[in-house]
């Protein structure tokens, strides 16, 4: 009787133990799969949530590995400047600044899936053509410089898989450390349902009036030099300009992933009808490019995403209710 009142003891210990810690944040398992929404409410215990200003400026924000969206919307032109796809904390919430690095973390795993992928694809159909290739060279077919060309390409796509492979592990390390869990990498991600674009762009004088209206970033308070909070205006007009010129190349980018897809559609139905005539051997390379093509079609979604939610941030709206010309 006495060890069973003993271990009845230690295992309500050991619940309450395990509720305090779930309800104070300061442990919890990462789901398999992982929901966005599930990455966005599990900050209360974050260390940048009390983080001072000045060691949070000196921490190093490391850029994603495959969003990159200042760099996909100027298409790495003279304008184009990483820096820029991290939000200004000084303009943020601690909160609203660690949720935007979630979801840019949160999708930029998902594109290291999908170049994962792609990359695989290419590979498979590379290694088919260098393995027939060889084939052939013993049949006196093919020259050895054939072959040796075509191994080369192989081994480079060999090469670029596993640096994807590679990516998909130090994605899902800088998820789990955005998220407060540095030692438990989430494995399966669950494609999140992006919120509907608005058709139009408010006016640059509108998302700035809504944002300093509902503005809950670090602004200097009214005891501050005048020149402090002048500083500070005209950088939070600043970067709303700069979101809206990216959701404006971003447009154009999504016109011109739209024309290669159907295009990529196209090619994938015509290198079928050759491989059903039996003119063509395989399919491989026609299906590895309308990957590649996928690829670029979520990384505009996503750019657009978490652009337009960076908008909601600075005006303290939430990330994921998309700003409309009404109320932006």
């Amino acid at each position: 009787m006495r060890l069973s009142i003993s271990v009845s003891s230690l295992m309500i210990v050991l619940c309450i133990l395990a509720a305090v810690e779930t309800a104070t944040g300061v442990a919890w398992a990462v789901p398999d799969p992982l929901s966005l929404e599930q990455s966005l409410k599990a900050l209360a215990a974050h260390p940048r949530m009390t983080a001072s200003a000045d060691l949070e400026a000196r921490l190093p924000r490391r850029p994603s590995l495959y969003l990159d969206c200042h760099g996909l919307a100027f298409n790495h032109s003279l304008f184009d400047d990483p820096n820029r796809n991290q939000p200004l904390a000084a303009l943020l919430s601690p909160l609203a600044a660690q949720q935007m690095e979630i979801m840019a973390r949160f999708f930029d795993v998902l594109l290291a899936d999908l170049s994962f992928a792609s990359e695989s694809e290419a590979m498979a159909v590379a290694y088919i053509q260098f393995d027939r290739a060889s084939v052939r060279r013993q049949l006196g077919q093919l020259s050895e410089l054939r072959v040796l060309e075509l191994a080369t390409v192989y081994q480079d796509l060999l090469h670029r898989r596993a640096a994807s492979e590679i990516g998909q592990q130090w994605t899902r390390s800088l998820l789990a450390q955005a998220l407060g869990q540095p030692e438990d990498l989430p494995r399966n991600l669950t494609e999140p349902a992006l919120p509907s674009l608005p058709d139009g762009l408010p006016t640059l004088d509108e998302l700035v009036s809504k944002a300093t209206e509902g503005h809950v970033a670090r602004v200097p308070s009214q005891d501050r030099p005048e020149s402090d909070r002048a500083l500070i205006q005209w950088e939070l007009r600043q970067q709303i300009l700069e979101l809206l010129l990216r959701l404006k190349a971003l447009v154009a980018a999504e016109r011109s992933v739209h024309a290669e897809a159907t295009w990529r559609d196209l090619k994938l139905d015509e290198s079928r009808t050759l491989y059903d005539q039996e003119v063509t051997a395989d399919l491989g390379y026609s299906m590895s490019q309308q990957t590649q093509t996928r690829f670029l079609e979520k990384r505009v979604a996503y750019c657009q995403a978490l652009t337009w939610a960076e908008l909601n941030a600075l005006a303290g709206q939430p990330l994921w209710a998309p700003t409309s010309r009404e109320e932006p």
